[in-house]
């Protein structure tokens, strides 16, 4: 019951971010806002939250403060948007973004995997991605639909979402949370270096591919139609390698080979070369393979600790980091080349990498276990 409640929140929480999500780019493309604006307000979102991270050790959180706190950053977020007209409202958007980052995904992962029964954990991770992808086929065309009748639309649907949502957390089991920053990195020393890695490749996924695509894409329907799209394509396989992992309890099985063509995928976007279809294509083959990767990533989080509640804050802060490493690569391609190259390079390299070091600890060091 405690799942199915937490479900409830969490699918109400994404459909209105996913909401705002689909229209927010080519909005502010369409108010002035450039790539390299996008690429430093993504740098400041996540920099956000690595500072709260620092800011919170040895401090004490609770979960239904934070997830208060996280939908207020969001609606701030879209306050400073509404009406954008300078880069500087963007990077403040950006940082209550950050705040929102920071307040909401660890007190959820943590209630999420803690209402988890043993021996599902690969289900569990499925169904909390694959709600995602399911939610992204339908919401982003709605989105871009009102965007075209009327932006406002947008704005005040969004925002009644968020108030729904904000009510729904009196229903949720309240929890406390402390943070010790170095506690929760020495937790998750076994996955550490695959996190990093996993948070620098995600830098494609959550910038470069929905920033670049406002290159080929700037109307809000025509763009929402694209997420939807990735969206389609990313639903199915995320329920069915989840449970196929829990059956086997051998999630490196299935690691290896997604790594691998995620890397070459990764690689493969540098001949792109202006051409839409092969953006499209290469697009939704990361779409395809993306929630599974990151529903065996977490999983394998998850299976090698003892403490949730200090493996998921060591989480969240080495992702941030990787993510940041990500995004500083991503400028300075923007801002040397006025369009990305190196980026695919270094980050198909991440995801290769990955690999790597999850065959050399498991299989050849023998130092830890990845089931």
């Amino acid at each position: 019951m405690g799942l199915a409640k937490l479900l409830t929140f969490y699918i109400t929480y994404l459909g209105a971010t996913t909401f705002l999500k689909a229209v927010v780019p080519p909005y502010v493309f369409s108010h002035g806002i450039g790539f390299q604006v996008m690429i430093i307000g993504l740098l400041v979102a996540f920099g956000t939250q690595i500072l709260i991270f620092l800011l919170s050790h040895g401090r004490s959180l609770t979960a239904k403060i934070s997830w208060v706190i996280a939908i207020l950053a969001t609606f701030l977020s879209v306050v400073f948007i509404v009406n954008i007209h300078s880069s500087s409202a963007y990077y403040l958007s950006a940082f209550f973004n950050g705040i929102n980052l920071f307040f909401f995904w660890v007190f959820y992962n943590i209630a999420h995997f803690e209402n988890t029964p043993k021996g599902k954990t690969g289900i569990s991770s499925g169904i909390m991605f694959g709600v995602s992808s399911l939610i992204g086929v339908v919401v982003p065309i709605a989105s871009g639909f009102l965007a075209e009748v009327n932006i406002w639309i947008v704005w005040a649907v969004a925002t009644l979402a968020l108030l729904f949502t904000v009510f729904l957390i009196k229903f949720q089991n309240n929890f406390t949370m402390y943070f010790d920053i170095k506690k929760s990195f020495q937790e998750i020393k076994a996955t550490r270096v695959l996190i990093i890695l996993s948070g620098v490749w995600d830098s494609l996924v959550m910038g470069l591919i929905p920033i670049y695509t406002l290159f080929f894409i700037k109307t809000p329907l025509g763009y929402a139609s694209f997420l939807s799209y990735l969206s389609i394509v990313s639903v199915v396989a995320t329920l069915i390698i989840g449970r196929w992992s829990d059956r086997l309890n051998k999630r490196v099985i299935f690691l290896y080979p997604i790594t691998l063509i995620l890397s070459v995928t990764t690689f493969a976007f540098t001949l792109v070369n202006g051409n839409i279809i092969f953006w499209a294509i290469l697009s939704g083959v990361i779409a395809f393979l993306l929630p599974t990767f990151w529903n065996l990533s977490t999983a394998i989080i998850v299976d090698n600790t003892s403490d949730l509640r200090l493996a998921f804050p060591g989480r969240e802060l080495a992702l941030a980091v990787g993510r940041v490493i990500g995004f500083l690569v991503i400028f300075v391609d923007f801002y040397l080349f006025k369009k990305p190259f190196f980026s695919f390079i270094v980050m198909g390299s991440a995801i290769l990498l990955y690999s790597v070091v999850l065959f050399w600890e498991g299989k050849v060091r023998k130092i830890h276990t990845y089931l």
